[in-house]
Order: C-alpha cells, then structure tokens, then sequence
C-alpha cells in the first residue's frame, strides 16, 4: 500500500517510491537531512544502488507501507 505523507515527516528506514526517468525506484531511506529549505535524502534500492535527492517542505513524499 502506498500512502502520500510530507517531505519534512520522511525519516530513515521508510520506503519512498521516487519516480526518475527510467521509471519508478523503491527507496530504503538511509539518510534524511533538514535544511534551510527542504530536506536532503539518500537512499538504495533493492539492488543495491545509491540514490539521493531532495524536496522542498510541504510537497509530497510516496511511501511504501507494508
């Protein structure tokens, strides 16, 4: 099930679907970093592989929920 919650509410270890141009990702968030004017975050996928962007405050995150 996926749920729609804030960028500011994300914390480490949740599961953020992240749309890019190939596609979509599934996300484990390993990192969430509050900044002046969003947040910064890294996560991997189920490969393995290292991702990291970011969001402004009030936008909307996807997560994965079991």
């Amino acid at each position: 099930m996926t749920v729609d919650v804030l960028a500011e509410d994300l914390k480490p270890g949740d599961l953020l679907e992240l749309s890019t141009e190939r596609g979509s990702k599934i996300l484990r968030l390993t990192l969430v970093e509050r900044r002046t004017h969003g947040i910064k975050f890294t996560g991997r996928t189920h490969d393995g592989q290292l991702y990291s962007s970011g969001m402004k405050y009030g936008h909307l995150a996807r997560c994965v929920r079991p």
